[in-house]
C-alpha cells in the first residue's frame, strides 16, 4: 500500500480557515449565559493541520474548575492520569505500521505529551466541569442540550478519525441525530461506523480502570484493522485516512 504525502499546515489551513477564531466564537457566546463555561476543541491549530490524520478525542466533562481552558491546558502537557494514554495513542496511530513494545511507551510520557499532544483536538459534550465521578444522566442531557456547538464543532475540526472514550451514545445522538448509520464490529470486538469518510470509534476513556497496555493495544489493533476492512469506502471519499 503506497505511503500517502503528509498534507502541510498551510495546504490544509487554505481549505479551513482559521479554527482557533472560529472556535472562539461560540464559546465567548456562551460565556455571556455561563460564565462556568470551559472551552475545548484543537490544542495547536498548526499541529493538528499539520497531522498525517486529524484525530479527535470525545470526551464526557473535565473534573473541576470554572471557566479555564481545556485547550490551553493541554497544550501545556496535560497531566499524566489522563493525557499520557492520549499521548501514545495519537502517536501510534500516526504511525499505524510501526509495531513497538510496551516498555517503548512506558518511557519519556512527559516529553511525548508536550510534543503529541500539539497534534489533537479534544471535544468535552458537556461544557462545564463535574465530579470524579460523572454523572452518565446528566452527561446525557448536557449532550443534547449542546447538540449545536458539537454540530459545529465537528464541522469546523473535519477530523478523520473520532475517538469517543465512553461516549458514543451521546456524542451520536447530538451529532447524528435521525441518521442511519452502519456500526460494525472489528474481529476484536470494537464498535465503529463510517460516515463520509470519517470514522467514528466507540471505545473506552483513556482512565478505564484496566491497564493502560490493554486499552493501548486494542484501540491501535482496532484502527489497523478498520484501515484495512474499509479502505474502498474510504478511500473512494477521497478522505486521507488511508495510507
Amino acid at each position: 500500500m503506497p505511503g500517502r504525502q503528509a498534507i502541510t499546515f498551510q495546504e490544509r489551513k487554505q481549505g479551513m480557515g482559521n479554527i482557533t477564531e472560529e472556535e472562539n466564537n461560540p464559546f465567548a457566546e456562551l460565556r455571556t449565559y455561563n460564565p462556568d463555561i470551559i472551552d475545548d476543541g484543537v490544542v495547536d491549530e498548526e499541529g493538528y493541520l499539520s497531522a498525517k490524520y486529524k484525530i479527535m478525542y470525545v470526551l464526557k466533562e473535565v473534573n473541576g474548575g470554572k471557566g479555564w481552558s481545556l485547550r490551553e491546558f493541554v497544550r501545556n502537557g496535560g497531566r499524566p492520569q489522563t493525557w499520557d494514554n492520549f499521548a501514545r495513542w495519537t502517536e501510534a496511530i500516526l504511525d499505524l505500521d510501526a509495531e513497538r513494545p510496551w516498555s517503548y511507551w512506558e518511557k519519556d510520557n512527559e516529553a511525548r505529551r508536550n510534543r503529541i499532544l500539539k497534534m489533537i483536538c479534544a471535544v468535552n459534550v458537556k461544557k462545564t466541569s463535574g465530579g470524579h465521578t460523572s454523572n452518565a444522566d446528566e452527561i446525557y442531557q448536557a449532550a443534547i442540550d449542546n447538540s449545536l456547538i458539537l454540530q459545529k464543532q465537528l464541522n469546523l475540526y473535519d477530523p478523520d478519525i473520532i475517538i469517543c472514550c465512553g461516549t458514543e451514545k451521546a456524542f451520536v445522538d447530538a451529532c447524528y441525530k435521525n441518521q442511519e448509520l452502519n456500526w460494525k464490529m472489528t474481529s476484536r470486538g470494537i464498535w465503529y461506523f463510517v460516515d463520509n469518510g470519517k470514522v467514528v470509534i466507540s471505545f473506552a476513556h483513556p482512565e478505564a480502570r484496566v491497564k493502560d497496555c490493554f486499552l493501548h493495544y486494542a484501540l491501535v489493533d482496532a484502527v489497523r484493522e478498520i484501515r484495512l476492512k474499509e479502505i474502498n469506502s474510504i478511500s473512494a471519499l477521497d478522505k486521507p485516512f488511508i495510507d
